[in-house]
């Protein structure tokens, strides 16, 4: 604005210019000082929380160069102070070993180790008990299954040979239908079909009489081993398997060359062998329902269909055996 130029409208109205312009310039310059001051309160805070920051910033660098400098002494000790324990600790352990026991304590320690030797030992007798009380069990449950029988026609309570009257059958799955009923520690699986294809071969006839002598004397080698644990005598020699129990007695049904406790390495090794024999069993026999089963009986000669029974010893355990196949022959290394 040029104070100096002159109005139209006289003095006068000069003079009111004047006055007005000057009041603007008061008033602006008032503002820009007022704000001035407020930059310059702003600054020196801006100031003074930089210089906080920066000496809170000095302060953990030098406190971290403290704990660098710590660290790097430790670290230059370590092999000494390393050594020094190794030194000290077998000392130490020798001398807490050396150390004289409370007598209390030393009591008790024998107390308890008396106490524990008196738990295993108790542990084993209930354990023996519960087996010998298992195959008391089973024993007089199969006298009772056999003795029933024999009370009604009035016939003699005999071994082996007794029990062999009462499975002669017409047929091979009439024998094994027989055995289910007459012999109560035999568990019978077997494909009644593998069975049926024996039926009306000319040797039929052997055959039933073949498998009745085995059936009747799997069951009293089984009801014998059970009442022998039942009596707390054990096993025993003569019940190691059922081809020692045959080879215990001078005229057994079943002569123990009959009996064959294992295969060769096809039947025993081979995935095509082992799948071949494995068989139904009772779930408490084996949680899968199924087990290989080598163990076997020859009720035919060696010329085909050479008829086999297949089973599964478990009298040390369940006190049954399980009857898993009677048919032919089953696949074996020779078998085209």
């Amino acid at each position: 604005m040029n104070l100096t130029s002159r109005s139209p409208f006289g003095p006068a109205a000069e003079q009111r210019c004047n006055i007005k312009a000057h009041a603007e310039l008061v008033s602006l310059g008032e503002k820009l000082q007022k704000t001035s001051k407020d930059l310059v309160e702003a600054y020196k805070k801006d100031v003074a929380k930089y210089q906080h920051l920066a000496e809170r910033e000095r302060d953990a660098r030098r406190e971290a160069e403290a704990r660098v400098r710590a660290y790097a002494k430790v670290i230059s000790q370590h092999e000494d102070l390393k050594a020094k324990l190794e030194s000290v600790i077998p000392d130490l352990v020798q001398e807490w070993q050396n150390l004289p026991k409370d007598p209390e304590v030393v009591e008790l320690e024998a107390q308890l180790t008396a106490a524990e030797r008196e738990r295993d030992r108790l542990a084993e007798l209930l354990r023996t008990a519960k087996e010998e009380r298992e195959a008391a069990l089973r024993a007089r449950d199969a006298a009772i299954a056999r003795l029933l029988p024999h009370q009604e026609d009035g016939s003699r309570v005999g071994d082996a040979e007794a029990l062999r009257a009462r499975l002669d059958a017409p047929t091979l799955c009439g024998v094994l239908e027989q055995a289910k009923q007459h012999c109560s520690l035999l568990v019978i699986t077997a494909d009644p079909d593998e069975t049926k294809r024996l039926e009306h071969h000319q040797k039929a006839l052997l055959w039933r009489r073949r498998l009745a002598d085995a059936l009747a004397t799997m069951q009293t080698y089984a009801e014998n081993k059970n009442l022998n644990r039942a009596h707390g005598h054990g096993a025993g020699p003569d019940f190691a398997s059922l081809k020692a129990y045959c080879g215990s007695h001078p005229s057994p049904l079943l002569s123990p060359t009959k009996v064959i406790l294992n295969e060769g390495k096809f039947a025993s090794a081979s995935p095509r062998g082992k799948a071949g024999r494995k068989l139904r069993v009772p779930e408490d026999v084996d949680a899968s329902g199924y087990a290989v089963m080598l163990e076997h009986i020859r009720i035919g000669d060696g010329a085909p269909p050479a008829p086999r029974l297949h089973f599964l010893d478990d009298t040390d355990r369940t006190g049954r055996i399980t009857v898993g196949y009677f048919g032919e022959h089953l696949h074996n290394a020779n078998t085209s």
